[in-house]
């Protein structure tokens, strides 16, 4: 379910965003077809407003190689809602992840396909039938992305991107009874701590 809303709000804010400067998109690209002027901006950073709204506290940094090779080092912080579980679990997340992108251009300013490989650590508290408990779950992911990056004259750029793959995970629980266990089974599931899924709609400027 988490995933879904993300990709939702994803695509609608992306539209939103990028509807009002699509003529201006059109004509820099004309200019640039233009004049054959090369784009040297090779470095990114960038973060994305959207997952604050979850909780989620996310930003990355591009660098491009050979002009159409880009590599994304992207780090992220999540507060989990104890919503997800009647054991009042407090929860929270972070991650690493390395993103290779293709880029179709020689330059940011592309649609792009790639592949990603994060590694994330949540941590949580809780207590069942006034039995305390602590826990904590780490996965890798990996998988395949694709997307696009707008970038204006001014460095401002816009990244649209969703990717998804397979998981591997590990759960380890201290004071393990199978109340316990059942608890963080059910606030696992709710809160899709399984999913491979990756979504980024970032903001940033480009050099």
């Amino acid at each position: 379910m988490k995933n879904l809303v993300l990709v939702v709000s994803l695509i609608i804010t992306c539209n939103f965003l990028t509807n009002p400067v699509n003529a201006q998109i059109a004509t820099e690209e004309a200019k640039s077809d233009l004049g054959h002027i090369p784009d040297l901006r090779k470095h990114s950073i960038s973060f994305c407003p959207g997952g604050v709204a979850f909780g989620i506290y996310s930003a990355n940094y591009e660098y491009l190689l050979n002009s159409k090779h880009g590599l994304v080092i992207r780090g992220d912080y999540e507060m989990v809602p104890k919503t997800y579980s009647d054991a009042n679990i407090e929860s929270f997340g972070y991650s690493l992840t390395i993103n290779y992108r293709y880029h179709f251009t020689e330059k940011m300013k592309s649609p792009f396909v790639g592949f990603y490989t994060r590694n994330r650590v949540y941590k949580g508290e809780g207590k069942q039938e006034n039995t305390p408990f602590e826990f904590s779950r780490s996965d890798w992911s990996y998988g395949a992305i694709t997307g696009k990056k707008w970038v204006w004259k001014s460095g401002l750029n816009l990244t649209f991107a969703l990717g998804y793959g397979f998981s591997v995970d590990k759960r380890d629980v201290n004071n393990s009874t199978p109340l316990i266990e059942s608890a963080i089974d059910e606030f696992e599931n709710k809160y899709d701590f399984m999913s491979p899924f990756i979504g980024e709609l970032s903001i940033g400027y480009t050099f």
